[in-house]
């Protein structure tokens, strides 16, 4: 087996689920024996974030600005030195840059493993982009169709792209303290009330308001119980301006107290137990893990026909799914599943699909098997 020092490169300015998954990659893989060091820009929010779930947290630059290439590449050079890194893990696609240039000049026995945790985008298959990605080992994708999409817009090949999808730890979802009740009381919803959830920041890409007037119509059709809970706070550095356009929507809709916004909870069980209905109305969501933690909760599940949403519940076998912003469509998809009593049986499926295909313990050894294999194979070359 070979020597296990992992390091991180990640210089994201946010802090969002590329940030959190990678963190507890980090954590997990510590656990099954690894050291992982992390590298990142000074002021960013995952070096703050990070504590024990990494070895050493080490800044390059000052706040908000990196240091130029040359100098990037000199330390990141000590930084393998240093704590004797054998293997790359980057998850943030505009690092693949500075770890190309890297391992192409300074270090060519080097593992360099990417995480996709972003869509691939515009065509990526021009000289620039070719000869970064060629320095790749592995470069692995969360669901096939993210695979697919790289296939076809990049001239990465096949052999070097694995599917790993992100876990959760499942120990979370197989046992709660809380009950409907009590999480009801801990929120302050009434018994009575058919509860939509919606977990996730407030943003524009994201679609609370296209829940909002779907709300609105399901009142106006009679469902007269219905409500909503918004759980989740604006996007970081980016104000709160759609989070007042969502409470003048709520205004304008008449919904008056029906919808509730909450700050996200520590414990993710107590919003789970709480609703009736977990809605991914997101416009485009490359992966999304609370749609994989809604199913692994045993909650009905409605979401988007598109992209990540679209593969999590496998095109409606685990799920529901509407048109992207269109609240009439998820109006009729909502009343129909507080009526159907026969939705168990497919609440039980996902549940058990979520539990088995995204458990962290499987996904951790699935990149740790990748890590030593790219490990051993960079050690035998000359």
């Amino acid at each position: 087996m070979p020597h296990r020092v992992l390091g991180i490169i990640c210089n994201s300015p946010g802090f969002g689920g590329l940030e959190l998954n990678t963190l507890r990659l980090a954590q997990w893989l510590q656990d099954l024996g690894w050291r992982v060091h992390l590298l990142t820009g000074a002021g960013m929010v995952i070096g703050d974030r990070a504590g024990e779930m990494v070895n050493s947290v080490t800044r390059m630059g000052v706040p908000g600005k990196l240091p130029r290439k040359p100098a990037q590449l000199r330390l990141i050079h000590e930084w393998v030195g240093r704590y004797k890194i054998n293997a790359l893990l980057v998850p943030f696609n505009k690092d693949i840059g500075i770890a190309s240039l890297y391992k192409r000049f300074y270090n060519r026995r080097i593992g360099f493993v990417y995480q996709q945790h972003m869509q691939v985008g515009v065509r990526k298959r021009d000289f620039i982009h070719t000869m970064r990605y060629a320095m790749i080992d592995v470069w692995i994708s969360p669901l096939p169709y993210l695979k697919a999409e790289v296939l076809e817009k990049t001239r990465v090949s096949q052999d070097r792209i694995d599917v790993v999808p992100f876990g959760i730890d499942v120990r979370d979802f197989l046992s709660t303290a809380w009950t409907r009740g009590s999480a009801r009381r801990q929120l302050n919803i009434p018994d009575d009330a058919f509860l939509i959830g919606v977990l996730g920041r407030l943003d524009p890409q994201k679609g609370q308001d296209t829940v909002i007037e779907a709300l609105g119509t399901l009142r106006k059709d009679g469902l007269a119980n219905a409500r909503l809970l918004l759980m989740g706070a604006s996007t970081l550095t980016e104000g709160d301006a759609f989070a007042a356009s969502l409470h003048r929507l709520v205004a304008k809709e008449q919904l008056g107290q029906l919808v509730d916004f909450r700050p996200y909870e520590a414990d993710v069980m107590v919003f789970f137990k709480a609703i009736d209905v977990f809605v991914m109305p997101s416009h485009g969501e490359t992966y999304g893990m609370v749609t994989v933690e809604a199913m692994a909760a045993g909650v009905p599940v409605v979401g988007t026909d598109k992209d990540g949403t679209a593969e999590l519940l496998d095109y409606g076998k685990f799920g529901s799914l509407f048109p992207v912003k269109d609240a009439a469509a998820l109006a009729a998809v909502l009343k129909r599943t507080a009526s159907d009593s026969g939705l168990q049986e497919q609440v039980e499926a996902a549940r058990r699909h979520a539990l088995g295909a995204y458990d962290k313990n499987k996904m951790a050894a699935d990149i740790a098997a990748i890590l030593e294999e790219v490990i051993l194979a960079n050690r035998d070359e000359d």
